[in-house]
This record gives structure tokens, sequence and C-alpha cells, in this order.
């Protein structure tokens, strides 16, 4: 028995079902391919302020804006193409008061990742350096003070961050690393990290016995399921050095018994973001040194080229369209920018007529759909608001005619 397609009405719902289906695969797809970094990223935007473009749990909290600075920076993205409101990113870095990260050596290389650096700022720095080349705090110090120097534009073979190289070589510990705090009998992974880093920003050797004893430490640090310290800012920061050291984390043996990058992975939500501790919720902190470590970016970054996406989701379909009467179903289709958190259903409403009615709607990551029997008769303001898991919201309104 022959098959004819169908025709009329069958045929127009048949189109449409297809159509459905392949939204639903492409958004699938979409949702798939996003990286750890790109989910980072989309939770650091969404706890962007209009108001000010600066980023944290609360409105210009100076530390959290500058990370996040680094962070898009080594993303490849410019911090001044981060806009909300009227305000940028860059603009919130520039806005921070030289001491607001606790000392001017992380701002400097933040400043420098928002292409803010002047020579104020470079003659600031170097006001810092004591005279045998270190600077106060310890080897921490010492190593942001290397990257603010290579930040504000001192190139290898200056004198004073020969003298700044020299300084931390000296603060090493006896097992080839670098403490925390001043005379600590061993070394940790943070302040070993760190030194790696900005020894490798003055272009030291990676066979210099300096950064062997230390690349030796490093490794001998690792947990056994291949983290650092049982956690997430010391995992992702130890990354930063490895990647430093023109190796790859997740080979060698850097990966033996378990990968830093599978560890790092582990602690991200749903949401994108990067949790504080093995046991707390995300903060804007941890998700940013994440970020950094799962970029191709090696510190005092530059800001980036790359455009920087809507990371908002986008309403692509409402039906009935404006003015129309609503026969069987309301519905919207929406969708999440490619390589983005995902539509949150649960975060997801609508409202008629200034009335919350979401409890009546049929809300899936693709669909928000009211069937027309559960709407009032006459003229309905529709008022939809989606929301995707990292905190985006995108609001659609217009106006149908109900019939009950």
């Amino acid at each position: 028995m022959s098959r004819r397609a169908p025709s009329g009405r069958p045929r127009v719902a048949l189109a449409m079902a297809l159509g459905a289906c392949a939204f639903v695969a492409g958004t699938l797809a979409a949702g798939a391919s996003a990286s750890p970094l790109e989910r980072a990223l989309d939770y650091l935007s969404a706890r962007q302020d209009p108001a000010t473009g600066a980023v944290g749990p609360e409105a210009g909290r100076a530390a959290d804006t500058a990370w996040t600075a680094m962070a898009v920076a080594g993303a490849g993205e410019a911090p001044a193409g981060w806009v909300q409101g009227t305000a940028t990113l860059a603009s919130a870095v520039g806005a921070l008061p030289m001491d607001a990260t606790g000392d001017l050596l992380r701002l400097a290389v933040a400043r420098r990742a928002a292409g803010l650096v002047d020579a104020d700022l470079a003659a600031r720095v170097g006001a810092q350096q004591s005279a045998d080349g270190s600077f106060p705090g310890g080897p921490i110090a010492t190593s942001w003070g290397i990257l603010a120097l290579r930040a504000t534009g001192r190139a290898p073979g200056d004198a004073a961050l020969t003298a700044a190289v020299g300084a931390l070589a000296a603060q090493r510990a006896a097992d080839g690393g670098w403490s925390t705090t001043s005379g600590a009998p061993a070394s940790d992974a943070v302040a070993t990290a760190t030194a790696i880093q900005a020894l490798r920003a003055a272009r030291m050797p990676v066979t210099d016995p300096v950064l062997q004893g230390a690349r030796a430490r490093l490794l001998a640090l690792r947990d056994p399921d291949g983290g650092f310290a049982r956690s997430p800012v010391p995992t992702a920061w130890a990354i930063m050095a490895i990647r430093s050291l023109g190796e790859r984390p997740g080979r060698g043996p850097w990966a033996r018994g378990g990968s830093p990058i599978t560890v790092l992975q582990g602690f991200q939500q749903d949401d994108g973001g990067i949790r504080a501790t093995p046991s707390s919720g995300a903060s804007v902190f941890s998700t940013a040194v994440a970020a950094l470590a799962w970029s191709r970016g090696l510190l005092p970054v530059a800001p980036g080229t790359a455009r920087t996406p809507d990371r908002a989701p986008r309403v692509v379909r409402r039906t009935p369209a404006t003015g129309d009467v609503v026969r069987g179903v309301l519905s919207v289709r929406y969708v999440d920018e490619r390589g983005g958190t995902g539509i949150d259903p649960l975060r997801t409403t609508v409202s008629v007529n200034g009335a919350d009615i979401t409890r009546s709607a049929r809300i899936t990551p693709f669909t928000l759909q009211l069937r027309q029997s559960a709407l009032p008769v006459g003229s309905l303001a529709v008022s939809v608001m989606v929301r995707d898991r990292a905190g985006h919201g995108t609001r659609s309104e217009w106006t149908v005619v109900g019939t009950g």
C-alpha cells in the first residue's frame, strides 16, 4: 500500500513537530558543547553589577572584580567588552583604590588585564620594592611583585626584575618550594605555584635548577587523586604553574592516579560556579581562579580581542503573536547562548495581567506552555522571565487575547 504525505493541517502539524525536534536537538547539542571555562565565564558574567561593572556577591567587591578581570583576559576576552548597563568590567577595575585587593601588586596585574597600565602605576609598583629586590610580605608578595613588574612594562633583564628574581630564589625553603608563611618548615602548593608562575614570567628557563627544584616539589605536593591541598583554588593555581612550565596538566606525571584538570572540574556546579571549598557553595574568587586555569592565558595577561558573547537567554519564538487570540496553547521557545549553562526551568516564570501563574505552566529547558483554558478572558498582558542556571535573565512581554 502506497503512503502519501499528509495534507492540510496534519502536514503543518508534522512540520511544526519536526521543527521542534530540530530546535531541541540543536539546543541540547549547544548545552553539551559547553566547556568548563565557558560555564565559569557564564557564572561570573551573571554576577556583574549593572550600576558599577564590578563583579562579586557585593557590589564593588574589589578582589572579586580584580580576579574576574584576569580570568576574562586569560580567556581571550577584553574586560572593556564586559558591559552591564552603562558600566564595564574595565571601568570597575579602574575605579578600585590602589590598596583595594590587599596590596597594590595584584591590582597592577588586574589593571594590565583591563588595559589600564600607566606610568603612575609603574612608579607605585617600583616604590614597593625593597633594597634587596624583595617585596614586603614574604615569598608570595615577592612573586606578585615580579608579576606586577612585568605587568607594568619591565622587560626580562631589567635591573629591578633581576633583583626580584634573585630575592625570590633566596626565599626558597629547603625542600625546593616556597611557603605562604615566612619561616614555615615546609613549602606549600599555593606559594610554590605562585613562585613558579612569577619566575617563568621573568623568563627564567625551565632548565634552571631553581625551577627544576620547584617543579619536583610541586609534583610531590599532589594529592593521590591529582588535585592539590584537596581544595579547588590550590588545584587551579597549580594547573597555572604547570602550564607556565610548558607542560600539560592532564598528561605525564601530573596525571598519574588522576588529573588536576579532572579534579577541578569536579568542583564545578550546574550554575558554572566553582565551590570555594569541597563542602561549600560557589564563590566568584574560586570561579575566577578556575577560569584562569582552564584558559590559555598566563599571568600577567593582556586584554584579549575575542568578541564578548551575549550570555543572557534568548526568546526565539512566541505563539500567538502580539494581538492574536490564544488557540489551544500559548507557547514560548527560548535558548541559552552556545556554551552557556542552560535554561533553568525552576527559575523561569510567567505572569498574566500582573498575576503569577507559573504553577499553571508546563516549563522545560526549551519551552514554556500554557493551555488556553488556564488563561482568563480578554486582553492579556503576558510577561515571561527566562533564566539560565548561571543567573542571567531575559524578560519577554507582549499582549494576546484570551477566550477561556
